[in-house]
């Protein structure tokens, strides 16, 4: 009998509302990390969804999901910063800047 693993999950914010998963796969791959699925989070129901910016990003066992998040940080999608954490429920700080050369 195998055992399932439980995906790795890391939150991405600060997305434009037209960003997409091809972008969001593209950036991470472009640092070396493969991603297994993305989930763009949308905010309403039915019919009346609209993107709010966020993405979770299941990567595959293995990867140290602190490192992802501190190489991934202020990379660039869609010409945006993107903040990269562990817990989506992280408060944004308001006096973010991404890392010099990051973008």
């Amino acid at each position: 009998m195998s055992t399932l693993a439980s995906p790795q999950i890391i939150y991405v914010s600060n997305l434009p509302y037209e960003a997409t998963n091809d972008a969001i796969e593209a950036a991470f791959e472009k640092e070396g990390f493969e991603v297994e699925h993305i989930e763009l989070i949308k905010k309403g129901s039915g019919t009346r969804t609209k993107a709010c910016g966020l993405a979770a990003v299941s990567l595959p066992n293995g990867l140290e999901l602190a490192d992802v998040c501190k190489k991934m940080d202020g990379k660039s999608c869609f010409g945006r910063p993107m903040i990269v954490r562990l817990d989506k429920f992280c408060g944004d700080d308001l006096a973010y800047t991404p890392k010099p050369g990051a973008v």
